[in-house]
């Protein structure tokens, strides 16, 4: 799986399939045979058909998100500082993302912030935003293509679906390669 044959490169599909099937997902055995139920089996599936794509994975915000972003600031920065404090970050983080967070997101923002200054400046305040949502995007995306192939809304693809979804995707990938894919 992967290797060269007959002198020729592996396709680009056929490699993301190999690592999938290094993946800890594993079947399951439902009323309809072979099926995935795990939630870490949908990303990986989801993330294969859009690594399929070939698309870069590249955001950048309009400028009118990019304001928002710095009015959510000063917004927060309420004695202007010039810097957001922890509890600021929260504060802003319900307003952008609609949740607070938590104790060890709150701790990883704050150890990564520059030691000579007493909080979040907005460079670093625009950049954690920036990455929030590109990962947002990313996993509205994945739920979006994992649904495409849940033909029959169960939350998880049976070998049929899988079968299928790979043949519109990526029609010369082998059916051995999908097998082993689907099989773990």
């Amino acid at each position: 799986m992967g290797e060269d044959v007959g002198g020729t490169r592996p396709s680009s599909a056929s490699r993301t399939a190999g690592s999938l099937a290094g993946c800890r997902c594993k079947p399951g055995v439902g009323r309809r045979g072979r099926e995935f139920r795990r939630p870490d089996c949908r990303v990986a599936v989801a993330m294969f058909f859009s690594q399929a794509g070939a698309r870069p994975r590249t955001w950048e915000a309009s400028q009118s998100e990019h304001k928002k972003w710095v009015e959510v600031f000063k917004a927060c920065d309420e004695e202007n500082k010039g810097y957001l404090s922890r509890e600021d970050f929260k504060v802003a983080v319900v307003m952008l993302f609609g949740y607070k967070p938590s104790k060890i997101e709150a701790d990883s923002v704050m150890s990564s912030v520059d030691p000579n200054t007493s909080g979040i400046l907005l460079k670093e305040f625009l950049d954690i935003v920036r990455k929030k949502k590109e990962a947002q995007l990313y996993r509205n995306e994945i739920r979006h293509i994992f649904t495409a192939f849940d033909r029959h809304y169960h939350g998880y693809l049976t070998l049929e679906d899988f079968k299928k979804a790979f043949k519109q995707v990526a029609p010369k990938l082998s059916e051995r390669i999908i097998l082993e894919v689907f099989s773990g």
